[in-house]
């Protein structure tokens, strides 16, 4: 009895194994266009003046899932898309710190109203709405941060952390701003489902 009740219980274990690596190798499919709410927006820039990394969750009603997109400055050649701010305002005179994200990282809520897309050089698009849900942060570093908080009110951001951001946001759509170049920042971006 005993070596019958082993065997039923190794049986139950490689079926439950098999049943999960059934469904782990299905893969998930991600739809050519997504529209949603963006709920998070978080950027690492290089400098204040050079994007680099950032990530945005979007949540799209359509077919009630989140999606997370994953951006990377890059060279045109080994780009796959652009990314385009419909207005480069982003804080307004709402906006707040909030939560603690350690010294180097910062981000406000809420933001103003505002639309970016995603355009894929194969023509797939991702666009996303901010609203009075959305966060907009990053990690930009303690010394400008420290620059960007109102004396008497540090959770409320100053004009330069206004116009910083703004110029951040500008150099999407022209990489080296106030420069006479005008081509976007090449980006690779990678879309998952959350």
């Amino acid at each position: 009895m005993h070596r019958l009740l082993v065997f039923f219980l190794l049986l139950g274990t490689f079926i439950s194994c098999s049943k999960n690596e059934e469904v782990s190798s299905t893969p998930v499919v991600i739809p050519d266009f997504i529209e949603g709410v963006i709920t998070e927006f978080n950027v690492t820039p290089l400098d204040i003046n050079t994007p680099d990394k950032g990530t945005f969750l979007i949540f799209t009603s359509a077919n009630n899932t989140n999606y997370k997109v994953d951006f990377n400055a890059a060279l045109e050649p080994v780009s796959n898309a652009i990314l385009i701010f419909e207005s480069d305002t982003i804080l307004t005179d709402q906006s707040r710190e909030f939560a603690n994200l350690g010294k180097d990282a910062i981000a406000y809520y809420p933001v103003a109203e505002n639309k970016i897309s995603i355009l894929f050089n194969d023509g797939r698009k991702v666009t996303g709405l901010f609203n009075l849900n959305t966060s907009f942060g990053g990690v930009f570093g303690e010394a400008l941060i420290s620059q960007w908080r109102e004396p008497g009110n540090p959770s409320k951001p100053t004009q330069k952390a206004k116009d910083d951001i703004i110029n951040l946001v500008q150099r999407y759509s022209d990489k080296d701003g106030p420069g006479p170049e005008t081509a976007p920042q090449y980006l690779f971006v990678k879309v998952s489902k959350r």
